[in-house]
């Protein structure tokens, strides 16, 4: 499960805090959980740096097999086994197992993009997700005083997916709060767009791009995020084409996107 710590830890690493986040980090330093999570995900990053990452996008397919067949040998299976013990194990030994875990995951994830570094063709599906954050929308909301507590429920339910759970209480919000009207309209339309219900979240987004707010831009860059979703590759370039030629919110990733989806 997607927690807020998660989420600052990893726009930490990305050097993409604002003042306000900056702050909550600070504070959240003083948690010893917290402050244990930050030192072993700091490991796994300086772990994997930006040399590492351009190593793996220039690894070619017989290397890609060696992994494969690394994967599948005995010696691999044997590793499992003993880290599935100390698993096991960890609740009546003074044994500090994390970073085992953290070590595996960094692997998988080297394996996994360098298959994704390696991948010729992109479908519309792929590049909605190489280009779907959740998480940016989620770090925008204002948290303050009463609404922090509800806020981050909604924060939960969507992150993790629960969409039917957090559109209601993304429409209460909406109805009560002045500060985060555009972020929250783009929480219900992803969470729209995430259950199928393209209609739906086409209406959202279109009542966003109406509005006088300063994010009322934002509503294109989604709305062609739900064409690809939804595999209409003409819509979404007429609006991803809007986007770069009027210089609007995302026009450097809509460039990407129509060189991605045009060779």
């Amino acid at each position: 499960m997607i927690t807020p710590d998660d989420l600052l830890l990893e726009r930490y690493f990305r050097d993409s805090l604002n003042s306000e986040e900056i702050k909550q980090f600070e504070n959240r330093k003083r948690d010893p959980k917290f402050l244990e999570q930050f030192v072993l995900e700091k490991q796994l990053f300086e772990s994997l740096n930006e040399k590492s990452w351009n190593y793996a996008s220039n690894i070619d397919q017989t290397i890609i097999c060696e992994y494969q067949e690394l994967f599948e040998s005995a010696d691999i299976k044997k590793l499992k086994s003993t880290l599935n013990m100390i698993s096991s194990e960890k609740a009546t030994k003074n044994f500090n197992w994390r970073p085992f875990f953290y070590a595996a995951a960094a692997v998988v994830i080297v394996i996994l993009s360098i298959s994704g570094f390696n991948n010729e063709s992109s479908s519309p599906e792929d590049i909605y997700i190489s280009y779907f954050d959740k998480s940016e929308l989620t770090y925008s909301i204002v948290r303050s005083g009463n609404t922090e507590p509800f806020l981050n429920k909604i924060t939960e339910l969507f992150l993790n997916g629960e969409y039917e759970l957090a559109i209601p209480l993304i429409e209460e919000t909406i109805s009560n709060n002045e500060n985060d009207i555009p972020v929250l309209y783009i929480m219900k339309g992803v969470s729209l767009t995430e259950m199928g219900s393209y209609e739906d979240a086409s209406i959202v987004y279109d009542k966003l791009i109406a509005s006088d707010y300063l994010d009322a831009q934002k509503g294109y860059w989604y709305k062609a995020l739900l064409h690809l979703k939804k595999g209409d590759v003409e819509k979404a370039l007429l609006i991803f084409n809007k986007i770069k030629n009027e210089n609007l919110y995302n026009s450097d990733k809509s460039a990407e996107i129509i060189e991605l989806m045009e060779n």
